[in-house]
């Protein structure tokens, strides 16, 4: 999912301009209408091979970061269908928003309610006999037989469009959404889903829904990628649109049985073993487009191996930019909103591996060394709740960490979730973690109908991971695919907003609060645990056992939703005031302290007051050096009176002194007191 038309513009320390050079950017941005990189809002993919996951078997996880438009929640269960004779499997123009799709013959879930009609299809191929039942959001999830799926846009440079009435310029009718649900209804295996998919782009014509228009294509969200496992295997398909915006170019590769896999919106195949059908698998003349184009010539490679990253993964242009520091900069920031996240992926999951790589390396189609596209892992090192955690990040710890510094304001919040006004330069780390966040899975592909699919509602940081049986015969409870409420309308009867509220309201103060989401979280999933234990022990080899498994899941999924409404109201009472409130004692409630290095900060002005001024802080000494910097630049040496720029100079020294020295001492004060510093307990 893409914001178009948003600047999102930083540049390496090592290679900050000068506040003067800064200055007059700052001017020509403001006055012009530079053409900026767009800011990709994309989804991070984890993946786990059979081998290095606890469970014996392979892992898929996925966060769904919504970008500039509404999400539809809804966990939807599609049943297994037998089909008649002649029957036509139809193709559909997906929406983000609800409803996603109105279709009765997908599944009664999305049949049409109040008055909705159902959705006109934009192709359709030939049907199977019989398809299997599968979890079904945004993308396919999870099947009966356990095949688990987990999704990232990726940048590529070809772009499509789908051939539905009001675009004359598209050609193509299957999206990645259908392909994923095709897959999951047809397939019990990795290299089944990849060989359908692909056969299914080529002849129909592979589209992104993110892929703008033909007058200024979005090649930054042009194509997808996708984690696959079975209970076995490990795959990741990469697809674009094909030649003169039809067809389609896919590849697959699988990924080894002792590794974990990172995916971050930017594709992972790279140098591919076209003779080696095992491991790779790709579209009959993978090549021939990137050779016509110039994009790749065999000469680049050894024989027989091609680099599918490199000859179809999109790059930022920078002659194409008046500046070329603008474009250098956009550059930057299209390799590492890709690449930090890989790299904290690999460190958390596989450490020792993760120690060996740079977080400082870019990630391109041009990048040499660049990151592998997976990483060994001890055998049965990776827990399911250790990708939970990692879904949750936001480079705590790192030089990275969202929750400090100015920005995370004076509670830690790593949440950026304004967008910035056109001509301000500058740019927030991507967190895998993120404020937008919808929804996100991790999906273990046991064995033997035993696959089970860990759904959080919501941002992670504020969710607890729920069970559902991919082997269920029935569907989800009323409140997690209620027509009742949406993201545009809030409703006590879908579960969604339960974990919504919470995350909404932590950021009063996320440092204090989120220590008791977390907490909870944590009790939820540790019951969680042994309740898929029983589940499945209950179930055993019975034959109504995926009606055993339904109901067993379903009735824990009521009880922590139940549960998490009471703990959101007992959140506005504890924390509500801007204060920590127990009980009604008369020690029982204490007030919310500001931390001390924020408090001494220049900027905020608390420390600087006077009767006289300043009311309201310093302002950062940078920006007022850029200004005078560039008043010099533009008008002239001599342009400005000597006596303001003497007092600016003053401020200046001032601000960065006080800060300098408040926030030291503010840290060193908080260093003393610990926890304690953050609240106080008083009198009523």
């Amino acid at each position: 999912k893409v914001l178009r038309g948003q600047t999102r513009l930083g540049v390496p320390t090592s290679r900050r301009a000068s506040l003067a050079q800064m200055a007059r950017l700052h001017l020509v941005l403001a006055a012009s209408s530079a053409a900026l990189v767009p800011s990709a809002l994309g989804c991070t993919v984890l993946a786990v091979g059979k081998d290095a996951s606890s469970t014996g078997h392979p892992m898929v996880a996925h966060t769904d970061d919504s970008g500039s438009d509404t999400t539809d929640v809804r966990l939807v269960r599609v049943p297994r269908q037998k089909w008649p004779e002649g029957s036509t499997r139809k193709l559909h123009k997906w929406v983000d928003g609800y409803p996603r799709v109105v279709s009765s013959e997908i599944s009664p879930e999305y049949a049409p309610v109040n008055g909705q009609k159902e959705s006109i299809a934009i192709g359709e191929i030939p049907q199977v006999p019989e398809t299997y039942a599968y979890w079904d959001m945004d993308y396919g999830v999870q099947n009966e037989m356990g095949l688990s799926m987990a999704e990232s846009t990726c940048t590529a440079k070809t772009a499509g469009w789908p051939a539905t009435p009001d675009k004359p310029y598209g050609y193509n009718r299957a999206s990645i959404e259908d392909l994923t649900k095709i897959a999951l209804e047809r397939c019990a295996t990795a290299r089944c889903a990849v060989d359908t998919m692909g056969a299914i782009a080529v002849e129909h014509g592979f589209y992104s829904d993110d892929s703008g228009e033909p007058t200024d294509p979005d090649y930054e969200d042009s194509a997808e990628a996708l984690a696959i496992a079975d209970p076995e295997e490990l795959w990741v398909f990469n697809v674009i649109t094909g030649r003169n915006n039809a067809s389609a170019i896919w590849a697959g590769m699988r990924i080894p049985s002792d590794h974990i896999l990172s995916i971050a919106n930017s594709f992972t195949i790279r140098k591919m073993n076209l003779s080696d059908h095992d491991n790779f698998r790709y579209s009959k003349g993978v090549t021939e487009l990137a050779e016509e184009k110039g994009w790749w010539k065999p000469a680049d490679d050894a024989p027989g191996v091609f680099d599918f990253y490199g000859a179809y993964g999109y790059t930022v242009n920078v002659s194409t930019y008046k500046n070329r520091g603008d474009g250098e900069m956009a550059k930057d920031i299209l390799s590492f909103y890709t690449s930090r996240r890989m790299w904290r992926g690999f460190s958390l999951l596989s450490p020792s591996e993760g120690a060996k790589l740079d977080p400082n390396r870019d990630y391109l189609p041009e990048t040499k060394d660049a990151y592998p596209a997976s990483v060994p892992a001890p055998k049965g090192s990776v827990t399911p709740r250790m990708v939970m955690n990692v879904l949750r990040d936001h480079y705590e710890g790192t030089p990275y960490d969202l929750t400090q510094g100015m920005a995370a304001g004076p509670f830690g919040s790593p949440n950026r979730g304004p967008v910035t006004p056109f001509g301000v330069v500058g740019i927030w780390e991507r967190a895998i973690s993120m404020h937008r966040t919808s929804f996100s899975h991790i999906a273990v592909a046991n064995a033997d109908g035993n696959s089970v699919l860990w759904m959080g509602l919501d941002a992670p940081h504020g969710t607890a991971y729920l069970p559902w049986f991919g082997a269920a015969a029935e569907g989800a409870p009323e409140e997690f695919r209620s027509h009742e409420g949406y993201q545009s309308k809030f409703s006590t009867k879908v579960a969604w907003w339960a974990f919504n509220i919470i995350n909404q309201y932590q950021d009063l103060n996320y440092q204090v609060i989120n220590k008791d989401v977390l907490a909870k979280a944590n009790k939820v999933e540790d019951e969680a645990e042994k309740v898929v234990a029983e589940c499945l022990a209950k179930a055993g080899n019975s034959e109504n056992r995926g009606k055993v498994l339904a109901q067993c899941g379903n009735d824990f999924a009521t009880k922590v939703v139940a549960d998490w409404w009471d703990f959101a109201w007992s959140l506005f009472a504890k924390f509500g005031r801007y204060s920590i409130t127990h009980n009604e004692s008369e020690n029982g409630m204490g007030l919310m302290v500001y931390p001390a290095w924020w408090l001494n900060s220049a900027e905020v002005g608390y420390t600087m007051w006077a009767k006289r001024g300043p009311f309201h802080g310093i302002p950062d000494p940078a920006p007022l050096a850029s200004v005078a910097s560039a008043l010099s630049a533009v008008f002239g040496e001599g342009a400005a009176s000597p006596v303001p720029l003497f007092w600016m100079a003053v401020s200046i020294f001032v601000g960065m002194f006080s800060f300098k020295m408040g926030t030291r001492n503010g840290r060193e004060l908080e260093k003393r007191e610990g926890e304690s510093s953050r609240y106080v307990y008083m009198a009523a």
